[in-house]
């Protein structure tokens, strides 16, 4: 039993019905809502099943109320008789959660949105923990994939930590398993046939994710050429229909390239207003280790770990190529948008005793109030081993972790270190 509820208050219903034998119908009445202005008046009337122009018993107005509760919309469901008709008030949920579809080969957008209000008039891209519309979602979806020839099944599970906000969504999950199926390739030179054949064998059978996979590949074959020099190589990605094959959903994909001339990379410029300095970010790409990484990606994290330093965890770098043709060479600029500056707000010492926990508290050094550096964390354990033989001794005998915790809304952060016992 969920704690929704149902007030289903019958004063004066349906007016001289009480006096009436219990299979006589009533008169019919007008319908409205009130509580939910988030909702038009048509869009629960359809969601409560009622038909103005039918009669209605009592039993029937306790159908449809039960109706309106067990969407999972509305916290409590109350009806009356008023004076212009049946009066239903409402008070909404206090916590709706976005949709994701995990694994679903079918295309998120505006008109799966769009055929998910025609079939459920309350939802507008929200959805609750659990109720009716969860599974009457997962019911359509199993249709719809029905109709490409899938035979699945689809479960709703509300689920923490997806995607880079780490949001709380109610996830749609298919069931067999749904996996990238074979990729057709267009517009390969004979030169670059071996490596690009290569990376299409090796994200062929990998998990598909509905909203990530098509631009993922996108990405993956862009970067295979701009690292061999094609700056310009523009890349095609379309997902085909799934097929089912043993034990698993196929997705098959079609890779198109236009590949360009071949550049050599020149410089890469930070803005003028830049927070950081050239020398700053050489600094930090000398402790990178060789070939850890493409030269563009490795410089762009040395300018978000760099800002990161400063507070800026939300920095967003974004690299604008400016193409040479006759020179063949390919300059990029930076631009960077920083964002609020968070701050640190508290840190807790998960799993280590007391007198432990004080000495800890002792040798933090980063002050409520004090702009966060995330540096500062990877850093504490030993500075902290180093100033102080007792949690030197202590710590050797633990495995030591640590997270942190950034509020949007405040910007502020909570870290939390974690001790256990190392094997």
């Amino acid at each position: 039993m969920t704690n929704r509820r149902v007030s289903l208050t019958l004063f004066l219903l349906l007016l001289c019905s009480l006096s009436l034998p219990a299979q006589r119908k009533a008169r019919p009445l007008a319908v409205r809502f009130a509580g939910a202005p988030q909702y038009t008046q048509q869009e629960l009337l359809a969601a409560s099943g009622l038909n103005t122009t039918t009669r209605l018993t009592a039993a029937a107005v306790k159908a449809h109320a039960r109706q309106l509760n067990d969407t999972g919309m509305f916290s409590e469901v109350k009806f009356r008789a008023a004076r212009k008709g049946l009066l239903f008030t409402l008070t909404p949920a206090t916590r709706l959660y976005p949709i994701h579809l995990d694994n679903l080969p079918l295309t998120p957008g505006k008109a799966l949105d769009a055929q998910l209000h025609a079939r459920f008039p309350l939802f507008h891209g929200l959805l609750p923990p659990s109720g009716s519309m969860n599974d009457g979602i997962c019911r359509l979806f199993e249709e719809m994939l029905a109709a490409k020839g899938i035979k699945a099944g689809v479960k709703a599970t509300l689920t923490s930590g997806l995607g880079p906000q780490k949001l709380t969504e109610v996830n749609f999950t298919v069931s067999p398993p749904v996996h990238i199926g074979p990729i057709q390739l267009a517009g390969v030179s004979p030169a670059m046939q071996p490596k690009v054949s290569l990376l299409a064998k090796g994200q062929t059978g990998n998990g598909f994710d509905t909203e990530n996979t098509t631009v993922g590949l996108k990405r993956a074959f862009e970067e295979l050429y701009h690292d061999q020099g094609y700056a310009a190589a523009h890349v095609d990605v379309a997902e085909g229909a799934p097929v089912m094959a043993a034990g698993s959903i196929d997705v098959p994909y079609s890779v198109t390239v236009q590949e360009g001339e071949i550049y050599k990379l020149g410089n890469i410029d930070l803005p003028a207003n830049a927070l950081v300095t050239r020398a700053e970010i050489k600094k930090r790409l000398s402790k990178t280790p060789r070939g850890a990484g493409r030269p563009l990606d490795l410089f762009v994290l040395a300018v978000r770990d760099a800002y990161a330093a400063r507070g800026y965890l939300d920095c967003s770098v974004v690299l604008h190529p400016q193409l040479n043709d006759a020179a063949h060479i390919v300059n990029n600029s930076l631009e960077i948008a920083p964002g609020a500056q968070y701050r640190f707000a508290s840190v807790a010492f998960e799993g280590a005793p007391d007198t432990i926990a004080s000495r800890l508290k002792r040798a933090w050094k980063m002050a409520p109030g004090d702009v966060f550096d995330e540096s500062y964390l990877n850093s504490f354990a030993a500075l902290a081993q180093k100033k102080d033989k007792v949690l030197a001794k202590w710590m050797r005998t633990e495995t030591t972790t640590f997270d942190f915790k950034p509020d949007p809304a405040t910007h502020q952060v909570h870290c939390i270190f974690h001790f256990a016992k190392a094997a």
